[in-house]
């Protein structure tokens, strides 16, 4: 009975693991440079910054993901928000200066 109980908890660890390992892998451009990552719990959030436009890194999240079910924002600022693996996903880009911050939240 242990046994079975031991298996148990084992397979739903590991389910939980790999739910929670594709749920983290929201494609990022190869230039960026992560600067927070909490990926222990929800909403998770990840964050860093590229030297790429917000419309060239509008483009990537199009050609990766697909289209935004909503987009705020415009050349300054954008928010873009997506539905991921069954989690809603909102990222965020913000220019100044000579980069592009990027903010990607999974709830």
């Amino acid at each position: 009975m242990k046994t079975l109980a031991f298996l148990i908890i084992l397979l739903c660890t590991l389910s939980f693991n790999a739910l929670s390992q594709n749920v983290t892998e929201i494609p990022l451009p190869e230039e960026f440079v992560t600067t927070m990552d909490v990926a222990s719990e929800y909403p998770m959030v990840r964050t860093g910054y590229l030297t790429d436009s917000i419309s060239d890194i509008t483009r990537f999240y199009q050609q990766k993901l697909g289209e935004p079910l909503k987009t705020n924002g415009n050349n300054t600022y954008r928010t873009l928000f997506y539905n991921y693996q069954e989690h809603k996903v909102r990222i965020s880009l913000y220019r100044r200066s000579y980069v592009t911050e990027v903010s990607i939240m999974v709830e």
